[in-house]
C-alpha cells in the first residue's frame, strides 16, 4: 500500500469528530426532550387545576361529576362518535361506514346485536343491527307497542321509547306514560329494515330529547324463555337509571381551548379514557430552516434514542394509551410515541388527572410534536455537518498533498538510485537535493554521502588500472635487464631454472600491464573516432565467415540476414565500424573462451523502426543471477583460476565502453531452456553524441 493510501487511511479517522458531534447532539437531545416532558407536565397541571375549579364545565350534560362508563362492562353504555355527515333513518348504514360497531350478548349467550352511537349537530343516531333467526312484525289489531319484535330505548327523561314495526320501512316511536297510555313521539324518526340474520333498525332524534343518558332492551317474540335481553332493565320490577352517554361536545371544547398554545394539542377525557374534547395542534409552528436532506438525516440519527416505544393510535379511547394508567390513580405521566404518518417525528403525550375532592374525575392529555426540539437541534446539526465535511474535505486533500509530496520525494531518491545502479559513472550527477529538514531530507542526505563515497571509489577503480600500468612499467622494465644480464652470466642448472620462471613471470606481468593499457586506448580511440554511414547487415555477414576461419572449433550461424536485407538502406546506421568491430571481437572471444569445443555460436540479426537489435549467443556455462549486472564493470572476470592467458575482465568493459558511446545497450542473460548464455546489443539509428 502505498503512502496516498496509507494517509487516505490515516485521515479516515477524522471521521470520529463528526460521530462524536453526533453523540453530543444525542445527549443534547435527550436533554432538550427531558425539559420539553417537564415543561409539557407543568403546562398540564397548571391547565387540569384551573379545569378542576369548575367541573361541571367539562362534563358534556352540565353535571358536578364525570360520567364512569363501566358501571358493568364498558359496553353497557354509549359513546357516541362525531358524524361529519348528517343522518338520514332510512334503516342502511351509508352515514356509518366511519363508526365503529360495539358488539353485546345476551347472558344466555343466545341473543346478540352491535349498534352504533353518534352525533350529528344537535341530534342524536342510533343503528342496531339485531341478530333474530325469526323476525315477528307488530300486530296493531292487539296493540301497537306490546307485540312482536320491538326493541325499548330508556332515556334520561324516564320515558321508554318503544320501536316496532309493521313492515319494513319508517316506523314511529312511541311510549307509555304512567297510566300505561301509548303515546306518539313525532320528534323521533326511525326505519326498520331486514336482513340475512335479522334486522337493523336506525333512529335519529333531538339531543335534548335523551337528556344524557341512554340505554336499551330487545324483545324476541320467538323466544318465550328469553325474550328480553339488553344491558339494563333486565326485570320490570328493576328500577335503574339508564347510564350517561358520552360524546365530544362542543362546551367541552370551547372549555379547553381558552388554554390552546402553538404546537399544543390538548385532549379531555373520562376517568375511563373516553375522549369528550379535543383542540390545538401539536406539530411545531417554527418549522426547521435546515435543508431538507440534513434535517432526514439528523432524524434518523436520533432514532437510536430510546423513545421509539410503539406507534401513536389515535382514537376516542385513551384507556390503552400506556400513560395513562398512573393519570387514572392520580399520578401524572409522559410517554414517547412514534408518529404515524411519519416515522422519523415522534409525539409526546402527557396524562395529567383532573381531581375534584380528591378522585379523579378526569384526564387531561397533552400532546406535542418532537420538531419542539428537533427543530432547535437541526440548524445545529445542519452547521456541525457543514463544519465537519469542510474540515474533513480540507484535511483529506492537505494529507493527500502531503502525501503526493512525500511519495515525491522518495521517487525521486528511488530514480537515482536506480540510475546510479544503471550508469554508475554518473552517480553524484542524478542524485537529488533537499532542503526539507526532516527524515526524508536526513535519507537524502546519507545517500548522498554514500553515493560521494561510492563514486569515488569508482573513480579509483577506473584508473587504478592506469596507475598500475604506468608504475609498473619502470620496475618492470629493470627486472627484464637484470635478466637480460643475467643470462650472460654463467649459471648451474637449478639458477637457470630459476631464471627462466621469474623471465616468465615477467613476461605474464608484461601481458597484465598491456591488457589494463588497452582500455585507456579504447577510450582516447572513442574520443577520435569518426562517424561514417555504414551498413550493419553487410559487416556482420562478412565478419562472421571471419569469424569462421579464426574459430576453427566452433560453429557459427547467421540468422536474419539475407540478400535483400544488405540492399535495405534501413539497415544502415552512423557508427564508427572499427569500434564496432573491435566491439564484436571482444563479444565472440567471449563467448567462444566458453563454448565447448564443436560447440555453436549464433548471430541473430533484427530491425526495428528505431534500433538494431545484435543477439550473440553461446552454448556453455550459465551466468550467476547475482553477477549478470556486473559483468561489464571493470576488473570484473568470470574465468577459472589456473588459465595461462591473464584475464582482468576488460574485454567486457570494453564492449560497454563502445555500445554507450553509440547509445546503445548491451545485456547479458542466460537462455530460457538454460543451454547458453545470450549477449543483447541494441543500436539505435538516431546519431550517436
Amino acid at each position: 500500500m502505498n503512502l496516498n493510501k496509507q494517509l487516505l487511511c490515516v485521515s479516515l479517522l477524522l471521521l470520529s469528530l463528526p460521530w462524536a458531534g453526533c453523540q453530543y447532539l444525542k445527549e443534547m437531545d435527550h436533554s432538550l426532550r427531558l425539559g420539553q416532558e417537564a415543561n409539557l407536565e407543568a403546562t398540564s397541571k397548571v391547565i387540569a387545576q384551573a379545569l378542576a375549579q369548575n367541573p361541571a364545565a367539562l362534563h358534556p350534560h352540565g353535571q358536578l361529576t364525570m360520567p364512569t362508563l363501566n358501571a358493568a362492562t364498558d359496553s353497557n353504555a354509549f359513546y357516541c362518535f362525531p358524524l361529519d355527515t348528517p343522518v338520514w333513518a332510512d334503516g342502511y348504514d351509508e352515514e356509518w361506514l366511519e363508526v365503529p360497531w360495539t358488539d353485546y350478548q345476551s347472558d344466555d349467550g343466545v341473543h346478540g346485536l352491535r349498534y352504533r352511537c353518534g352525533i350529528s349537530g344537535n341530534s342524536l343516531a342510533l343503528f342496531f343491527s339485531v341478530q333474530d333467526e325469526q323476525v315477528i312484525y307488530n300486530n296493531p289489531i292487539q296493540s301497537l307497542a306490546s307485540n312482536g319484535d320491538r326493541l325499548m330505548l330508556a332515556t334520561g327523561s324516564g320515558r321508554h321509547y318503544i320501536f316496532t314495526a309493521v313492515a319494513p320501512g319508517n316506523i314511529t316511536a312511541r311510549y307509555f306514560n304512567s297510566a300505561g297510555k301509548t303515546y306518539r313521539e313525532s320528534r323521533i324518526d326511525a326505519a326498520w329494515s331486514d336482513h340475512e340474520k335479522g334486522y337493523q333498525l336506525e333512529i335519529k332524534m333531538p339531543l335534548a330529547l335523551a337528556q344524557g343518558r341512554l340505554s336499551f332492551q330487545v324483545t324476541d317474540e320467538s323466544h318465550q324463555d328469553a325474550n328480553h335481553y339488553g344491558p339494563f332493565l333486565k326485570k320490570a320490577s328493576e328500577k335503574s337509571e339508564p347510564p350517561w352517554f358520552i360524546y365530544q361536545a362542543q362546551a367541552s371544547k370551547q372549555t379547553i381551548s381558552a388554554f390552546n398554545q402553538p404546537g399544543l394539542r390538548l385532549r379531555l377525557t373520562t376517568s375511563d379514557g373516553w375522549l369528550i374534547a379535543s383542540s390545538g395542534n401539536p406539530e411545531s409552528q417554527n418549522p426547521s430552516q435546515a435543508h431538507w436532506l440534513l434535517s432526514k438525516l439528523y432524524r434518523a440519527l436520533l432514532t437510536s434514542n430510546n423513545y421509539d416505544n410503539g406507534r401513536y393510535q389515535n382514537g376516542v379511547n385513551y384507556a390503552a394509551h400506556q400513560e395513562f394508567p398512573d393519570a387514572q390513580q392520580g399520578i401524572a405521566s409522559s410517554h414517547w410515541y412514534r408518529d404515524p404518518e411519519r416515522s422519523d417525528h415522534h409525539i409526546l403525550s402527557t396524562a395529567m388527572p383532573i381531581k375534584h375532592q380528591g378522585k379523579v374525575i378526569a384526564v387531561l392529555v397533552a400532546e406535542q410534536s418532537s420538531e419542539q426540539t428537533a427543530g432547535l437541534t437541526d440548524q445545529a446539526f445542519s452547521r456541525l455537518f457543514l463544519l465537519s465535511f469542510s474540515v474533513i474535505s480540507l484535511t483529506a486533500l492537505a494529507l493527500l498533498g502531503y502525501a503526493n509530496w512525500l511519495s515525491w520525494r522518495i521517487r525521486r531518491l528511488h530514480r537515482a538510485t536506480q540510475q546510479a545502479l544503471v550508469d554508475p559513472n554518473e552517480i553524484i550527477e542524478h542524485h537529488p537535493t533537499s532542503r526539507a529538514n526532516d527524515e526524508i531530507d536526513q535519507l537524502t542526505r546519507s545517500y548522498s554521502d554514500l553515493m560521494k563515497r561510492i563514486q569515488e571509489y569508482t573513480d579509483y577503480l577506473q584508473t587504478l588500472a592506469r596507475k598500475l600500468s604506468h608504475e609498473l612499467r619502470t620496475p618492470l622494465a629493470i627486472i627484464h635487464s637484470s635478466l637480460d644480464n643475467l643470462s650472460s652470466q654463467p649459471l648451474d642448472t637449478q639458477s637457470q631454472t630459476y631464471q627462466q620462471r621469474a623471465k616468465d613471470g615477467a613476461l605474464r606481468l608484461g601481458g597484465l600491464i598491456t591488457a589494463m593499457s588497452e582500455a585507456r586506448r579504447v577510450e582516447e580511440s572513442i574520443e577520435q573516432a569518426e562517424l561514417e554511414r555504414i551498413n550493419i547487415a553487410e559487416l556482420l555477414q562478412e565478419i562472421t565467415q571471419a569469424y569462421r576461419d579464426s574459430y576453427q572449433n566452433n560453429r557459427f550461424r547467421l540468422t536474419g540476414i539475407d540478400s535483400s536485407a544488405i540492399k535495405n538502406p534501413d539497415n544502415k546506421l552512423m557508427a564508427a565500424p572499427e569500434l564496432l568491430v573491435q566491439m564484436l571481437d571482444k563479444l565472440i572471444d567471449n563467448a567462444s573462451s566458453f563454448t565447448t569445443t564443436d560447440g555453436e555460436i549464433e548471430i541473430a540479426y533484427k530491425t526495428t523502426s528505431d534500433n538494431i537489435r545484435i543477439d550473440i549467443s553461446n552454448d556453455g556455462p550459465l551466468l550467476p543471477e547475482t553477477m549478470q549486472s556486473q559483468l561489464f564493470d571493470n576488473l570484473v572476470s568470470l574465468r577459472e583460476k589456473g588459465s595461462d592467458k591473464p584475464h582482468l575482465g576488460m574485454g567486457l568493459h570494453i564492449v560497454d565502453l563502445i555500445v554507450k558511446f553509440h547509445q546503445g545497450k548491451v545485456t547479458a542473460h542466460n537462455r530460457n531452456d538454460g543451454s547458453g548464455v545470450i549477449f543483447s546489443l541494441v543500436l539505435p539509428r538516431s546519431k550517436p553524441r
